[in-house]
């Protein structure tokens, strides 16, 4: 069977979780690619020999931009999708199956994922999680693993450029991805419908978090800063229901 799907992980100071990772995506019932981009800081982070000869791919390098570094080797990643998955979730055997069955009834997308985020009325970010139905959920961002059509990822390094966002030592990958296909393609992010197998699941099972960006004490305010900035420039959320704002949005590549 060709392999559709590119699963990239990183690899920075939680190894024992990435040698899991790596056994379930090998383990999945479609076949894919592993790409780890590897950027520990020393020796005692490293991968294991068993784990890195599991790996198809490895990209080495020291210098830490956090998520951001999932897209480094982004001009290299050459498969139909590509999943990004963050390394302190343990998908489900069948969680590349589910995503790619899932294409086929919803085959235009931004990015599918199974946790997002919905900003709130009044613009500002907060992290609440929101319930999955038996339907697809229509969101402003997915967060912590997100699937996306390769092909649309160059629009990433556009729209960072577009809105010189290089005064972040460590960019928020998640936000900027999804903003930048829905400025450049009109592509809107969505949650899964739920599915009672627990196989399909991205988190089957949570891992740990020790080192986790998200526990720096300015997780949220920098979260919240980039929203603000991308509802300043007519970012659509669901919340508002994007008419008038979408064309604000769009037209601003225009200037």
């Amino acid at each position: 069977m060709d392999k559709k799907i590119e699963a990239v992980i990183i690899n920075w100071k939680r190894p024992k979780n990435v040698s899991k990772i790596v056994i379930a995506l090998r383990n999945q019932t479609v076949p894919c690619t592993i790409t780890v981009c590897d950027c520990h800081p020393s020796d005692e982070f490293a991968l294991s020999k068993r784990t890195l000869s599991k790996i198809d791919r490895i990209y080495r390098w020291t210098h830490n931009l956090g998520a951001f570094s999932r897209y480094v080797p982004l001009p290299s990643f050459d498969h139909q999708y590509t999943l990004f998955i963050d390394d302190d979730m343990l998908p489900g055997k069948k969680c590349l199956e589910y995503f790619l069955d899932c294409t086929t009834t919803i085959p235009k997308f931004g990015v599918l994922g199974q946790l997002g985020r919905i900003i709130d009325k009044d613009g500002i970010y907060r992290p609440r999680d929101i319930t999955r139905t038996e339907y697809f959920i229509e969101t402003d961002f997915i967060i912590r693993a997100y699937f996306t059509e390769t092909k649309n990822l160059h629009h990433l390094l556009k729209f960072r450029w577009h809105i010189n966002y290089f005064n972040e030592e460590l960019p928020e990958d998640d936000l900027l991805l999804c903003a930048s296909l829905k400025f450049y393609e009109n592509l809107s992010c969505y949650l899964l419908p739920f599915n009672s197998d627990i196989e399909t699941l991205v988190n089957k099972k949570e891992l740990s978090t020790e080192y986790a960006l998200s526990k720096r004490n300015n997780h949220i305010s920098k979260r919240r800063e980039f929203v603000k900035m991308l509802i300043e420039m007519g970012f659509p959320t669901v919340n508002s229901n994007g008419v008038n704002n979408n064309h604000k949005f769009n037209n601003e590549i225009s200037k």
